[in-house]
């Protein structure tokens, strides 16, 4: 079942405080940010889920691999683990919250950064001296230390391009200076930003759960909405060549034929365009993976659901492996993106469904129309509301 943090993982710092001064500025140390935190996977529980094929894992292997820094990406086996040296060596696995939807409640403490900007859980298990060596991650990270403790060294300082051990299946740094550094013991957590560099080292075994961020190259976005724009684009419509054009010297390119070039990009890429809220929405709402599976006994009716409900052990929730969010598009109304899908609703709708992980069903149905019941169904029936069981 979920877990319940009362406690704000920032300590007594206030939201604002942290988004003003920290967010995406400069590393933060927080102790003890889940108080009497106890880890709520076990190694050989995250050994296990390494092994299954839909799940993205890796071990790194700093000494006593095939050679310094090896990677090994799953899925694993049991002879894999088998010839695990007993030291310098850690395992990470990525999506626990969309795999095992009850440790959603972690995720869900970060909900000051708006939820769609969420990437994953991830969790790692380190022996004695394990590490996945000195790196930089290109999104923002806050790190919570599970069992054990681990040495967090840390850098701030510029890492140039080339500043890589060459040969090697990771991109870790060659040469490495820490600023600073930072012990973790279990509940504590820190704060990191994208480009800061650091290189966690474990303290006999430990492990750590990190909440990423998405990171969204400028590239992918203006290439997504590109490939947007022209998946509906008929092939009919084609470039003409304006009359000054032909006028031109055979070989020259006219500024006329560039103004035209030009005539089209902004008829397709205006950034004024209401497409484009909707492409956003519809891009930041892919999750790009699929843990969902629809239930096992789907409903026909509202109703069904009611009792369902009546009866279950657990609330109503939104499946940490769906994707939500919504914006504003007219008088009282929204549009709803789900995974990459979107869908005309009321605003007040959309609001009572995103509000938090538990979905107030009572509260949903008092304002919901005909239709938006029937969308409910269809919710619970492709395994985006779900049941804890």
């Amino acid at each position: 079942m979920s877990q319940v943090h009362a406690t704000s993982p920032l300590g007594t710092m206030p939201v604002e405080t942290f988004l003003t001064d920290y967010w995406q500025k400069k590393p933060l140390l927080i102790r003890q940010a889940f108080p009497n935190f106890e880890t709520p996977i076990s190694p050989d529980e995250l050994a296990g889920l390494a092994c299954e094929e839909e799940i993205n894992s890796r071990i790194v292997i700093e000494q006593g691999g095939d050679h310094p820094w090896q990677a090994i990406h799953g899925p694993m086996d049991e002879a894999t683990f088998a010839k695990m040296p007993e030291t310098h060596w850690t395992l990470v696995v990525n999506d626990l919250e969309k795999c095992l939807p009850e440790l959603a409640w972690i995720t869900d403490q970060f909900r000051f950064i708006p939820e769609w900007h969420l990437d994953d859980l991830m969790s790692s298990w380190a022996a004695p001296e394990g590490s996945v060596g000195p790196h930089i991650d290109l999104y923002d990270v806050f790190i919570l230390q599970g069992d054990g403790k681990r040495r967090w060294q840390i850098s701030t300082a510029p890492v140039a391009d080339d500043n890589v051990i060459p040969d090697i299946a990771i991109r870790l740094q060659k040469d490495f200076t820490p600023e600073f550094e930072w012990i973790l013991e279990p509940g504590d957590m820190m704060y990191l930003p994208a480009g800061v560099s650091h290189h966690g080292i474990s303290i006999g075994e430990s492990s750590s759960y990190s909440i990423g961020f998405r990171a969204t190259s400028h590239s992918d976005l203006v290439n997504d909405f590109i490939a947007h724009i022209t998946d509906e684009l008929s092939i009919k419509e084609t470039y003409q060549l304006p009359f000054e054009a032909l006028k031109s010297e055979p070989n020259k390119i006219s500024v006329a034929a560039i103004d035209e070039v030009r005539n089209i990009f902004r008829r397709y890429l205006d950034p004024d365009s209401p497409e484009l809220a909707r492409w956003f929405g519809q891009f930041v709402s892919d999750s790009k993976v699929d843990y969902l599976h629809e239930c096992e006994e789907p409903i026909a009716s509202i109703e069904q659901l009611q009792t369902l409900l009546a009866h279950a052990s657990s609330p109503l929730l939104r499946h940490p492996a769906s994707r939500f969010a919504y914006t504003e598009e007219a008088p009282e109304m929204c549009r709803l993106f789900i995974d990459g899908s979107d869908y005309l609703v009321s605003i007040h709708f959309a609001k009572i469904l995103c509000a938090k992980r538990d979905v107030p069903l009572i509260d949903l149905l008092a304002i919901a129309n005909e239709n938006e019941r029937d969308f409910i169904v269809n919710l619970y029936n492709s395994g985006k509301l779900y049941f804890e069981t």
